[in-house]
This record gives C-alpha cells, structure tokens and sequence, in this order.
C-alpha cells in the first residue's frame, strides 16, 4: 500500500467518526514538523506548542482538507502559519514599552541548532544558506533538508513546478556565489 493509500483510508476511517486514526495520520510527520517549526521559531518548546496547535487546528478542519495535496504537504503549510503567527506576537511584545512587558519571561535559552555538532562543512553550509533571501531559502530547506518532490513543493508554495525549479537554480547559484566569495568553494548541495 502506498503512502498516498494509506491516507486516503485514514481519511476514510477519520470522516467515519474514528479519532484515534487521526493521530496515526499525523503521527509519522510529527517529527519533521517539528524541525521545520525549530527552524523558523529557534526553540525547542515553542516549535512543540507550534506543532502541536498545527495538529490540533488539523483535526479541526480535517474535514474540509480535499486531499490535493499529501498531508504531510498540508500540515507543513500549517505549521510555517502558525509559526509566523508566533513570530508576529513576539516581535509585537518585543516592540512594547518596558513597563507593559516588564512583567513577561524572555527565554533565551541555548538554541537546538548551536547544540548540535555539526561539522564544519555543514555548520558553513548552513550559515550560507540561512543568508540567503527567504523565497530561495525556504525552497532548498524542502528540497535537501525535507526531500519534497518539485511537485509538493509547488503545492505547498501555491507556484508551479518550472518556478520551484527557477527558485532552486537561482539558489544553488546563490550559494555558490557567497562561497566563493569566502574563498570556500568545493561544497557540494546537491543535485
């Protein structure tokens, strides 16, 4: 049975009235939305509350969702929402006065990113690649780091395949171009 089987019967089995298949459904994306949440909100228990708020809102409106894409395409999309959401509030309690936020807990703890031990070819590359204006960042993170296909690409950036291909050509040139700049060319990002 292919992926795209399997969900379809979840689906089925879900719209019957069977909430326990829900969380089979997500389950197996949890751990990929979670990276991409902790790759836009930089900690570890908002990307949690992120993921989980996306699974909820999922549930929630599971009925309405036409199956067009893959689900893990949709919750994706939900996830990188309900993360800007986040961002939104944060910058707007950043940006009061002190008197009306003094009262508020800023976490600073360490990020998950700066605790793992990459090397430095990876620690380089990804330096590279967080440089890079969003539209062009975003596509190679679905590409390399959650190996999407052009297609679910496409659906999740509401674009057509030859745009995702333009992106991801424009910045692979991109990379290269600040690498060399650096006079650390040689890294491979992919084909």
């Amino acid at each position: 049975m292919t992926l795209r089987e399997k969900e379809k019967l979840l689906l089925q089995k879900i719209r019957a009235g069977n909430k326990y298949s829900y969380m089979e459904l997500v389950g197996p994306f949890k751990e990929r939305l979670f990276r991409k949440a902790k790759s836009m909100v930089k900690d570890d228990d908002d990307a949690e509350d992120i993921v989980q708020e996306a699974v909820i809102a999922g549930y929630k409106s599971i009925m309405k969702f036409r199956a067009e894409s893959g689900v893990y395409t949709w919750l994706y999309r939900i996830v990188i929402n309900k993360s800007k959401d986040f961002l939104a509030r944060k910058k707007k309690m950043a940006e009061k006065p002190l008197e009306e936020s003094e009262n508020q807990f800023i976490d600073e703890r360490v990020g998950f990113e700066k605790k793992l031990e990459l090397s430095d070819e990876s620690s380089y590359l990804i330096k590279k690649i967080n440089q890079l204006d969003p539209i062009f960042k975003e596509v190679i993170e679905l590409r390399y780091f959650e190996e999407m296909s052009y297609a679910d690409i496409a659906s999740l950036l509401n674009c057509n395949v030859g745009t995702v291909k333009s992106r991801l050509f424009k910045a692979k040139d991109l990379l290269k171009y600040l690498m060399i700049q650096d006079e650390k060319g040689g890294i491979k990002i992919g084909t």
